[in-house]
């Protein structure tokens, strides 16, 4: 029927384990909400990608992996708007939970901003309080003009074309950068920065000088919230992991990287970019990747002008000119997202072994080594910033970039024990105690992979240059997790008339399920496929084949009518194509999850029998390994110990049925057959296999 990717066979969850670790997981939202984990919570930290127009069939792509347990899911329409002379606009504090913001009525009066309709009070969902509803931390000159743009945790993409992805860094500086919210002087977050870029620019370019201009006269400050107090940071590790911040940008014509981290005085900022050559692909997993930089080629980097001065006043760097200047080695921080295997910092688990994964899946014939040690401030000398892919890359092949879970490599998390015995991709935390021996070294960490349960959102957007603005700005939106999502398209231009998306995509929070949204579909995929991964993976990969070529065929035909209209009844196609593919997803997904559910329950898998009537067509089957691995007794058999040793099969059986037993086959000649039956199938499925993966690392097909 349905075989899993391990070679061993046909696996299930009992369906009472599979509802009550869905039933579990979706009530972790809600408690999360209200109290805070005193264990900190490794798993978040985005992965963003940029992917060269000439590295694929022409468009240029940048995609963001949303790694945020907590964060507003909600994909937002911002229009665009024109702004009196003399207006000025606000600044908020950055803010991810939902609502991620609230219209305040305390407001200068000659403020001009424009904002989406579902950010109005009256859009919240009912019991929430109006959290966010603060007035702004601070007022620039407005501008006569700003573009419509996608919205979400960050900025999306705007209606030119425009498009951003976000990867929180550690720092150096990290803990220098205090909102003026909390005491300190900085106006601007990545997130209020990334939103003004795409309100503002046309191109990747004008985007980094905007927000390094901004961040620079205004001041900058990190992503590490919870730290702020009294102005100042209450713990060095939190304070600087989440203190920088790198950006990965794109226009139709070229893709950038931007690393950005508060300056020594906590009122400015200092920054570099460089640009993706147009036929490689980069990768930026929770570390600043921008190595030594040549402000003489313009061409291809960027930099603020304190960038020196700064590394110098803090002693970082000598202005001799003997040892080149290497920003990520100057400001990246030990403390973090690195998360060392040892107390020398030495390990690339949570970041680099990410980007080695992304950069092997693209490009294979480059050889890089997943296993070298390195010292914590050198993975930009270790891994390359880009390479260039062994073939051109479609959006199918960054979907299945950011669904990567080290699948078929050495560090396959479906194989690990703690997965369980059907392979659950999907890691809680380590908590802070060591559960070994005190003796023990505690102070390593899971394999950190792209895909993560607890991401609220993918995006992988398009910008095509040779269509016109508004068909060819395309994101694709996956909400939650990656590998158990299906990517749908949201076009920037297909909310101009009617100023909203569809409600499937716009709409719902964590703490109420709602069944319009698409968000709450998936998450319970997610929930209920991830408790016996091995067995459910391969259903889900031809739900999500089958959902999105049907998308993609969609979208085709709609702007093949598009391109034929006036650009008036272009928005009105397109508009109404959106309504469709997002209520066409919703529907599949939820139908999806419906007949998963339906085929496997209980612990086993049914399919029609003579007559219509239903047929068990194979049942769960724990695997050898994991029995072995338990061992007797941890694996829960009904067995004891027995005075001299050995085991002994509990009964309840009176003698007279135990000697009718024994004058037959006899309950150790039916485990005996039993055992030696599951080992012969077992080891078949091990030389299946291992058949299948001598050849090496799957990479992505020619």
């Amino acid at each position: 029927h349905l075989q899993s990717g391990t070679g061993l066979p046909t696996a299930m969850f009992n369906a009472l384990l599979g509802f009550a670790g869905l039933a579990q997981v979706l009530v972790l939202p809600l408690f999360s909400a209200a109290t805070s984990f005193e264990a900190p919570f490794y798993g978040q930290g985005c992965t963003a990608i940029a992917v060269g127009k000439d590295a694929t069939e022409g468009s240029v792509m940048v995609s963001h992996g949303n790694d945020c347990p907590t964060c507003d899911f909600r994909v937002a329409y911002v229009p665009n708007v024109d702004h009196a002379e003399g207006t000025h606009a606000p600044v908020w504090i950055d803010f991810d939970d939902y609502p991620r913001f609230v219209v305040a009525d305390s407001i200068d009066a000659d403020a001009s901003f424009s904002t989406a309709k579902i950010y109005e009070s009256s859009h919240l969902e009912p019991g929430y309080e109006i959290t966010t509803q603060r007035p702004p931390m601070g007022y620039i000159p407005q501008v006569p003009h700003t573009y419509a743009y996608v919205d979400g945790a960050y900025g999306i993409m705007n209606e030119h074309g425009l498009s951003i992805g976000e990867s929180t860094c550690d720092a150096r500086l990290g803990q220098r950068g205090i909102p003026i919210e909390f005491g300190g002087n900085a106006l601007f977050g990545i997130a209020q920065l990334s939103r003004f870029a795409l309100q503002r620019c046309k191109t990747a370019r004008c985007a980094v000088q905007l927000m390094g201009d901004l961040a620079v006269e205004h001041g900058y400050y990190g992503a590490n919230r919870p730290e702020w107090a009294e102005g100042k940071m209450k713990t060095k590790l939190v304070g600087e992991a989440e203190g920088g911040e790198a950006l990965t940008i794109g226009d139709k014509k070229e893709a950038w990287v931007f690393n950005i981290c508060p300056d020594d005085t906590g009122t400015s900022a200092v920054w570099v970019a460089q640009r993706v050559p147009d036929d490689e692909v980069t990768a930026v997993t929770n570390t600043f990747t921008i190595g030594e930089i040549d402000l003489s080629d313009p061409d291809y980097f960027m930099a603020s002008e304190n960038v020196f001065d700064v590394a110098a006043r803090e002693g970082l760097w000598d202005k001799d000119g003997k040892v080149p200047f290497d920003f990520a080695q100057i400001f990246r921080s030990a403390d973090g997202h690195s998360l060392p295997s040892s107390p020398e910092r030495k390990g690339i688990m949570l970041r680099d072994r990410r980007r080695w994964v992304i950069f092997h899946t693209v490009a294979p014939s480059v050889v890089l080594d997943p296993y070298k040690q390195h010292a914590w401030d050198d993975s930009d000398k270790y891994l390359p910033f880009s390479v260039k892919p062994d073939h051109k890359l479609t959006e199918r092949d960054v979907f299945r970039i950011h669904r990567d879970i080290y699948q078929d490599t050495p560090f396959d998390i479906t194989k690990k024990a703690v997965g369980g015995p059907f392979g659950d991709p999907y890691r809680g935390i380590i908590p802070q105690e060591s559960p070994f021996n005190d003796s023990e070294e505690w102070n390593g960490s899971f394999e950190r992979t792209v895909a993560q349960l607890w991401t609220s959102y993918t995006t992988i957007t398009q910008s095509r240059d040779w269509l016109p603005d508004h068909i060819g700005s395309r994101v694709w939106f996956g909400p939650h997790s990656a590998v158990t999502s299906a990517f749908t398209p949201v076009y920037p231009g297909a909310a101009k008339l009617s100023g909203r998306f569809p409600k499937a995509i716009e709409s719902g929070s964590l703490l109420k399920f709602n069944e319009d949204s698409y968000w709450w579909w998936v998450t319970l995929v997610a929930n209920y496929a991830g408790r016996f991964y091995s067995v459910s993976i391969d259903m889900v990969q031809d739900a999500q084949a089958s959902l999105e070529e049907s998308l993609l065929d969609m979208t085709k035909k709609a702007e093949d009518i598009a391109l034929a209209q006036s650009k008036e009844d272009a928005f009105a196609t397109l508009e109404k194509m959106q309504k469709e593919v997002s209520e066409f997803s919703l529907a599949q997904w939820r139908a999806f999850f419906f007949q998963m559910v339906t085929n496997f329950h209980d612990g086993m898998f049914f399919e029609a029998g003579e007559e219509g009537s239903a047929m068990v067509s194979s049942k769960a089957a724990y695997p050898s390994w994991w029995l072995k691995l338990l061992g007797p007794k941890d694996a829960g058999l009904s067995q004891y110990a027995s005075p001299d040793g050995g085991y002994q099969v509990e009964s309840n059986d009176t003698d007279t049925d135990k000697k009718e037993k024994d004058e037959g086959l006899g309950v150790k000649g039916v485990l005996l057959i039993a055992t030696l039956s599951a080992l012969v199938g077992l080891g078949f499925g091990y030389w299946e296999a291992g058949r299948h993966n001598k050849a090496g690392y799957q990479t992505i097909p020619q």
